[in-house]
């Protein structure tokens, strides 16, 4: 993906800022809480792509939690990205879109978007990164378990291409991802992934992909998901689904409920202990 660098050292170790914190009772009725994460230096400047800092100084951030949430249990995590298009490109409205199949699989969903707002040419997948941390870090005082959830990312067009690009890198620095839900996507966006982060594994093969397509999308065809689910199986994936739905290129979060209570099932151990590749 445009824009990428392999090595991350430490940044993986940097800080993030919140303000305020956010409680498990700010969020019961399924409404967005949102929230300003301020960025660190550091965080700026891997944001930026090694041009220099990221002009983007702070995430604003959605959060949505299931009904019931008890803050002593642990609870699996959405991080929905939207595409980089202009007039498409805010991830928190695509929550908005997202986040009842969310609540109803028993899921807490974030998203975050840049402040200031960002180009297309400077919405790098270091930003993304970046930015997911950001969501990340908004609900991470919240619960048992929060340091390390299972992390499941959704995404549509574009959105659904960073997706899989997360999915890896996040996969590469060694977190748990249950599942990746792309929806109107016209590339391979996690298994070329995979090969760049070193990460084309038995663990990444076992994780849940979801794609879904429209029958009279002309953007990501109907014939290109079957041809991203072939390419998948073909390099090992074993938990790969496709489900096409009437329309065309447009958001329908009809399935998201049944990919995520799909995401939720244990992963077989054998595959789970295997560590990634280097």
């Amino acid at each position: 993906m445009r824009g990428w660098k392999n090595k991350l050292g430490g940044w993986w170790l940097m800080a993030l800022v919140l303000s305020p914190s956010l409680s498990s009772a700010d969020a019961t009725s399924g409404e967005p809480v949102q929230l300003r994460v301020g960025l660190s230096t550091e965080w700026r400047q891997l944001a930026g792509g090694g041009a220099g800092p990221s002009k983007v100084e702070q995430a604003l951030v959605s959060v949505v939690l299931p009904p019931g949430f008890d803050a002593a249990r642990e609870w699996p995590v959405l991080i929905v990205n939207a595409t980089s298009d202009r007039g498409y490109s805010s991830s928190r409205a695509l929550l908005l879109a997202y986040r009842a199949a969310a609540a109803a699989a028993g899921w807490v969903s974030v998203a975050a978007d840049p402040e200031p707002a960002v180009s297309p040419d400077e919405d790098l997948l270091q930003l993304r990164y970046v930015l997911a941390h950001a969501a990340l870090a908004a609900v991470k005082p919240m619960w048992k378990g929060a340091d390390q959830p299972r992390i499941a990312f959704a995404g549509f067009s574009g959105g659904a291409k960073y997706s899989g690009w997360l999915a890896a890198l996040f996969r590469s620095r060694g977190v748990q991802v249950a599942g990746v839900y792309m929806a109107g996507v016209n590339t391979n966006a996690l298994g070329e992934a995979a090969k760049q982060f070193g990460v084309l594994d038995d663990v990444t093969r076992a994780v849940s992909v979801f794609l879904q397509g429209g029958t009279k999308d002309k953007v990501a065809t109907p014939a290109q998901h079957r041809d991203i689910e072939d390419d998948l199986r073909v390099a090992g994936f074993t938990r790969v689904r496709l489900e096409l739905v009437p329309g065309d290129h447009v958001v329908n979060a009809s399935p998201l409920q049944q990919a995520l209570a799909w995401f939720a099932q244990p992963v077989p151990q054998a595959t789970a202990a295997s560590a990634p590749a280097r």
